[in-house]
């Protein structure tokens, strides 16, 4: 079982090497491309986990989150997108496993996709964008082992851009993660809080942040 340390090390060890493979193979091919780096905070909902065996429903607490994403210029309108999400919760258990009401789960997104910025010749420094990307939801319960899913992100927002390397980005975000139905999840000591009926399940969050283009 992995520990909380290491939890936290993985997916920041991933997003550091995505973006540095990133930045040399487009650096590489076109010096002059400008980047970007927003860190920002948000709230998501929550989400819910169907039991099938007993047909109860888990649900994870809303809350803050965290994040940091990274933009490369490809052209003109588009831009390649690195996104790392980071969500403390708490999943709500309809009976207790091991004595326990609750779990306290982190979780992790981390997706490279890219977004399309619409430039408004009316209105100089207001960028317009939607975005997308794949990649992978990083689930970490407290004393249970964790489970890594595929990931589908989608958002859409505005930059406001007070000058040409600083700004302010607004936007929402919605998070797909796909499950393996009648897949058992979150298990310790031999045991496993649910088999899950569905699918996958959703997150959805907005998010402010401050934008550093250089």
């Amino acid at each position: 079982m992995a520990t909380t340390a290491e939890s936290y090390r993985r997916p920041a060890a991933l997003l550091i090497g995505m973006l540095v493979c990133g930045t040399q193979i487009a650096f590489g091919a076109t010096p002059t491309r400008n980047a970007e780096l927003t860190p920002m905070i948000g709230y998501r909902s929550g989400g819910s986990f169907e039991d099938r065996d007993t047909g109860d429903t888990l649900d994870l607490d809303e809350g803050g989150n965290q994040g940091l994403i990274f933009n490369l210029d490809h052209d003109a309108d588009t831009q390649w997108e690195i996104l790392y999400s980071r969500q403390d919760s708490e999943l709500q258990l309809a009976q207790p496993f091991q004595g326990q009401p609750h779990v306290d789960v982190a979780i992790y997104y981390l997706s490279f996709g890219g977004a399309y910025v619409f430039h408004d010749t009316a209105h100089p420094g207001v960028e317009p964008f939607v975005a997308a990307g794949i990649g992978l939801t990083h689930m970490s319960p407290d004393g249970l082992d964790a489970e890594t899913r595929p990931l589908l992100s989608l958002g859409a927002g505005y930059k406001f851009f007070l000058s040409d390397n600083f700004g302010v980005r607004l936007e929402g975000r919605a998070y797909a993660t796909a499950l393996d139905s009648n897949a058992e999840i979150f298990c310790g000591n031999g045991a496993c809080i649910a088999r899950v009926e569905s699918d996958g399940f959703w997150q959805y969050e907005v998010n402010a942040g401050l934008t550093l283009r250089f």
